[in-house]
């Protein structure tokens, strides 16, 4: 009996000792296995078209299917938001450009972050997804695919889950490329664009049937060969006015998605992603005032648009006085083979008025009424690359009025060939170049490029440097720099210039505002 029962407590202690190796096991074990969690972010989708009563549920529903994935510890914006109030900050109200989603992430201690939006639009549903490596401050995949009439949203939906992360499955809905919401502002296009000509034409009219009574009378030659007409460009819209594209040397055609690019490559309007407006001064010469506004927005979904007034003139005399009147337009051409990436098609109008006021006695006065394009090129080569192209008046032709003399001709503005690219390091790096290559004998090759960085949450800064090269006469080196504020959709730059020849300075200040 007493070996009986020693050999049974022994059994019994074995077994309790074994529960207790298994439990400590099955918690270490789920404790590691929730160490090993990858943590994500999950923004609230964003809502288009039809899809405003559903944005809550499909939020629930993408949380759901990322679970079922079963690597992600998942915070949802609730939880988000609570830990931003630790460090007393807060989501912006339209936080959906990857470098908004990767401060939240990197804020909050996420490893990841998701964010999207669902549309309805014709019985469609178009998802798009965006998944972040908060670590590695890249963006690891974009997913943008839309259901075909009649197919559910959870169905899309969760197919963008499953390709956001490499799965795909034989029996996928049938699913196209989605290319975002529908846009509809061509009345504001037509309007706008209407406008913008309109002025210039009215403007330019009266300006050129002005006369001067206090002109000189003299008298002079006019060659009509091309061969003695200068190759180099020297109207106003080639200075670099907007302060982000002078801080970085003007290497801008590759960017121009924004309010400050109607300046500087109408193929940029296609890629704006709303409304925006902005307005510059700029400090030139020491006797220079040199202003500009203008407005972007998007018509259609593939069709961009761009009005911009630039005016150029000296402060006390207005010895030389030029207005540009600027209507720009682009088209996207997104729906391609998969193996094209998008790109887009640009042009301007612009409506040149120039007025010179002879004040000494050689000086000449005239006045002058000019129309021209610009033709520019875009491509996305991949998601932080892209490609630029612009061939600047093409022509830019003015019909010239000279009081002085009483004769009246036809002067055209060289014309001039740029390209360049940008290239996105991260979510705080941005590199940019820009070569013009000649098109005349005495034009010379110009290089220019730059680079911004964010040094904090809202601030940027920037340098860049230029160089003729190649040229028959010697020409400085151009050094910029300059800094950006960004808070929500308000962005104010600022720029200088040195040149090493020490001829002038100048000073670039631009503001920028979303809508």
């Amino acid at each position: 009996m007493r070996k009986s029962r020693i050999a049974e407590e022994t059994v019994k202690a074995f077994s309790i000792a074994v529960a207790m190796l298994a439990f400590f096991a099955l918690q270490t074990s789920a404790q590691n296995s929730a160490e090993s969690k990858i943590r994500v972010g999950v923004l609230n989708l964003e809502a288009y078209g039809e899809a405003g009563s559903e944005a809550s549920g499909a939020t629930e529903l993408l949380i759901s299917y990322l679970r079922e994935i079963g690597f992600y510890e998942i915070h949802n914006q609730k939880l988000i938001e609570e830990s931003l109030k630790l460090v007393r900050k807060r989501i912006p109200s339209h936080c959906r450009d990857p470098r908004c989603v990767f401060d939240i992430g990197n804020t909050t201690g996420m490893d990841r972050m998701i964010y999207g939006s669902i549309d309805l639009n014709d019985k469609r549903f178009g998802v798009k997804l965006t998944l972040i490596d908060v670590i590695m401050k890249r963006t690891v995949e974009t997913v943008s695919i839309e259901g075909a009439p009649g197919v559910k949203g959870s169905d899309v939906l969760k197919t963008a889950v499953a390709t956001l992360h490499g799965n795909h499955s034989k029996n996928e809905p049938e699913l196209n490329a989605y290319y975002g919401p529908k846009v509809h502002n061509e009345k504001q296009l037509i309007y706008s664009a209407a406008g913008m000509i309109g002025a210039g034409l009215i403007y330019g009219i009266v300006n050129y049937a002005m006369g001067n009574d206090k002109a000189n009378t003299l008298t002079g030659e006019y060659p009509s060969d091309r061969e003695s007409r200068s190759g180099i460009a020297s109207s106003a819209d080639q200075i670099p006015l907007f302060a982000r594209p002078a801080s970085m040397a003007n290497a801008y055609v590759a960017e121009s998605d924004d309010a400050y690019g109607v300046l500087y490559n109408p193929a940029g309007m296609a890629w704006v992603a709303g409304p925006e407006a902005a307005l510059a001064y700029q400090y030139r010469f020491g006797f220079l005032d040199n202003l500009a506004a203008t407005y972007v927005n998007k018509a259609t979904r593939e069709i961009g648009f761009g009005q911009a007034l630039l005016y150029c003139s000296d402060r006390d005399e207005k010895l030389f006085t030029e207005l540009y009147f600027i209507s720009a337009i682009a088209y996207k051409f997104s729906q391609l083979p998969s193996f094209i990436r998008p790109f887009s098609l640009g042009v301007n109008l612009k409506l040149v008025s120039n007025r010179a006021n002879g004040t000494s006695e050689d000086a000449v006065s005239a006045n002058s009424f000019g129309a021209g394009i610009d033709l520019g090129f875009m491509w996305e080569l991949s998601s932080n690359i892209r490609y630029g192209l612009l061939l600047r008046d093409v022509p830019v032709i003015n019909r010239w009025k000279n009081i002085s003399t009483g004769r009246k001709y036809f002067e055209p503005h060289a014309a001039t060939l740029h390209m360049g690219g940008i290239f996105e390091a991260g979510y705080s790096t941005f590199l940019i170049a820009e070569g013009q290559l000649p098109l005349y004998r005495d034009q010379p090759w110009k290089m220019a490029g730059g680079i911004e960085q964010e040094i904090f949450k809202f601030i940027l800064l920037r340098a860049g440097v230029q160089k003729e090269i190649q040229a028959s006469r010697e020409t400085p080196w151009k050094l910029t720099g300059g800094f950006g504020l960004k808070v929500s959709r308000i962005a104010l730059d600022g720029s200088y210039e040195y040149n090493t020849l020490r001829v002038f300075d100048v000073i670039n200040v631009s503001l920028r505002v979303g809508f």
